[in-house]
């Protein structure tokens, strides 16, 4: 886990949560603009990504090893004793939800950055499936799910650093696959049951990870008094992998506005 504070008046603290494959270096650029915007900001790796272990690369055993890491990470921010947010890309907004249905984090906002809640129907989602049903090997055997780095951005500075990352996941478990396909339908079915918390969404029209409209839908039955989703018309599934991110951060930064002003915070 790793802390970076703003050198501004703080407002409040942003925990930053990384998508599927990639790990926390790759929000530099959006957590620099956060501490420039006044916000502390916590992050990590998540289980079997990034640095946290060569063994486990790509595999976890349960999902509640990820809302765990979650746990961890807003105690941390909520140390501060300051208004506290979850930012989650893809596979981390479907853990931001879950941590907070599950562990109950007093929280003040949730981000959602075209979060994992349906991936788009494909072939290759098809024979995934289908591969990780059919029991043909061990739960820890790794295959290669498909999911190109082009498809998370296709600015060149991060295809760049993808290709020459040791680090990046290339190949998932079985178990992993079907313990996220689980968790998705499991989050979709309680959603209704979530806590009032403010939730903004921010999903991108050409994504060929996550079926933006259904994601909409589904983040439109969050049990929340106060719901905003926003489709970009160009961009990939990795909303600040890249370089105009003018328009989904001035929705952010607009969001998060809105709720210290609710809380007294901002006049």
């Amino acid at each position: 886990m790793w802390k970076w504070e703003t050198d501004q008046q703080p407002k409040g603290v942003m925990v930053v949560i990384h998508d599927m494959m990639e790990h926390h270096e790759y929000y530099a650029d959006l957590i620099s603009r956060l501490r420039r915007s006044g916000y502390h900001c916590i992050t990590g790796d998540l289980p079997g990504h990034g640095q946290t272990t060569r063994v486990n690369k790509g595999h976890i055993t349960d999902f509640s090893q990820y809302t765990d890491r979650i746990d961890e990470w807003y105690k941390v921010a909520h140390d501060y004793g300051l208004p506290t947010f979850l930012i989650g890309q893809g596979l981390g907004g479907l853990i931001a939800l879950e941590a907070v249905r599950q562990n109950n984090l007093q929280i003040d906002g949730i981000v959602l950055l075209n979060p994992l809640l349906s991936f788009k129907q494909s072939f290759m989602n098809r024979k995934n499936t289908l591969k990780t049903s059919v029991r043909t090997s061990s739960d820890a055997t790794r295959f290669n799910p498909g999911i190109k780095m082009k498809y998370f951005t296709e600015d060149k500075k991060f295809l760049e650093q993808y290709e020459n990352d040791e680090l990046i996941v290339r190949k998932v478990s079985y178990h992993w696959y079907r313990t996220v396909i689980n968790q998705m339908k499991t989050t979709t079915e309680h959603l209704d049951d979530f806590p009032d918390v403010p939730v903004l969404a921010i999903l991108s029209k050409n994504n060929e990870i996550v079926d933006p409209y259904l994601s909409a839908k589904y983040v439109k039955r969050i049990n929340s008094k106060e719901i905003g989703v926003h489709i970009l018309e160009d961009g990939e599934h990795s909303i600040f992998q890249r370089d105009a991110i003018e328009i989904p951060y001035y929705q952010l930064e607009t969001f998060l506005n809105m709720q210290l002003f609710k809380i007294g915070l901002l006049i």
